[in-house]
């Protein structure tokens, strides 16, 4: 018989560094890991990791509320009623990246408690991938065009550059970024969901001229009729999903509609590694890719990595550049070999270890 999972446990870690500030309209904030350990009566771990901005103790106390009483007595194999019973109360309340920790957690224990890495037990459908960089706003043209060609000449397949609501300068770097690493590297555009419909078009416009891999996040993530247009009349595959998309059904309506070529998710906030698998085959049905949000912490990275080996509809892997705070506290990290491909860690589960000595130093709340 499985064992029962006895502790549920969150750290509210603060990471070493100055506040984090995304952009000129957001206000910075202390950057925050939560980190989960989950024990069952055999005392093996599981482990998972949440880190975008939100209240100190937002993820520990929807964990303490909600879903640990869910979790103890249950065992990690019962993790989809686990699931379920999470997504039912988050129609309700803000929970989605206590679950996502959660659940994420619940299937590196799950591999763990069969001693496989947790690819072997999703069903391992390759061995390696190729990696992009996936890179912040830069101050100018040149300085993005610096990155990418840094990321190529390390060996990546492509390159990623996040922006937010500056279209013009936005075409000005897209076309300094081909210059720069010529033909045949993969280049995307992200602009964090803030633009409108014309400047939308008007950028994509310049991406299909510069043979981009794909446009993600151009509109709202609501905005289906826009993304539909968008998605008719470029070339460029539109990419999106992975902040305002609240379900399945929220998939379901942008694939059905023509509103997207490329489904995007994020299993730290949309509900784990359960969501993602379901996102994946929704889109492999349709005919689509799922590329993920690998961008994060080690265990966020580590948890997108293990799927997308196990996948056949996902052609990259996304890498922090820089990582900085992100590996604080792991003494495995996930790094590209010399031609940009990545493996997933040794050993069973998620295949992280952890140094605790720095973790709880940096504690600043233990529930």
């Amino acid at each position: 018989m499985t064992a029962p999972i006895v502790t549920v446990e969150t750290r509210v870690v603060r990471l070493p560094g100055d506040p984090v500030k995304w952009n000129d309209q957001l206000p910075a904030f202390d950057p925050i890991m939560n980190l989960l350990r989950v024990v069952d009566a055999d005392g093996r771990e599981g482990h998972a990791s949440t880190w975008l901005p939100g209240g100190f103790h937002e993820v520990s106390d929807a964990i303490a509320q909600f879903l640990r009483p869910v979790v103890l007595g249950r065992p990690a194999t019962h993790r989809e009623q686990i699931w379920h019973i999470g997504h039912d109360i988050g129609y309700f309340t803000s929970i989605r990246s206590a679950l996502s920790a959660l659940d994420i957690a619940l299937w590196d224990l799950a591999a763990k408690a069969v001693e496989l890495p947790l690819v072997d037990l999703l069903g391992r459908q390759r061995s390696h991938i190729p990696c992009y960089a996936s890179a912040l706003p830069h101050a100018s043209a040149d300085a993005a065009a610096t990155s990418a060609l840094a990321a190529r000449e390390r060996g990546l397949h492509g390159f990623k550059l996040h922006t937010f609501n500056r279209p013009d300068a936005d075409i000005d770097a897209c076309r300094a970024l081909r210059a720069a690493v010529g033909a045949g590297f993969a280049l995307i555009l992200d602009p964090v969901n803030s633009y409108g419909r014309a400047d939308a078009l008007r950028v994509g416009r310049v991406l299909d001229e510069l043979h981009f891999a794909w446009f993600e996040a151009p509109l709202p993530d609501d905005d289906i009729e826009g993304y539909t247009a968008l998605a008719r009349a470029l070339d460029v595959p539109i990419a999106n999903g992975e902040v305002r998309v609240r379900s399945l059904r929220d998939y379901a309506e942008l694939i059905r509609n023509g509103a997207i070529d490329i489904v995007r998710c994020a299993a730290d906030v949309q509900g784990g590694l359960t969501v993602l698998r379901k996102a994946s085959s929704l889109a492999e049905a349709f005919g689509r890719r799922l590329e993920p949000r690998s961008y994060g912490t080690t265990l966020v990275q580590a948890a997108h990595l293990h799927w997308a080996l196990s996948v056949a509809n996902c052609e990259y892997f996304e890498v922090p550049v820089p990582k900085g705070l992100l590996d604080f506290g792991m003494t495995t990290v996930i790094e590209p070999d010399n031609e940009g491909w990545v493996r997933a860690p040794a050993g069973p589960g998620l295949g992280i270890s952890i140094d605790w000595a720095p973790i709880d130093n940096a504690t600043i709340l233990l529930a």
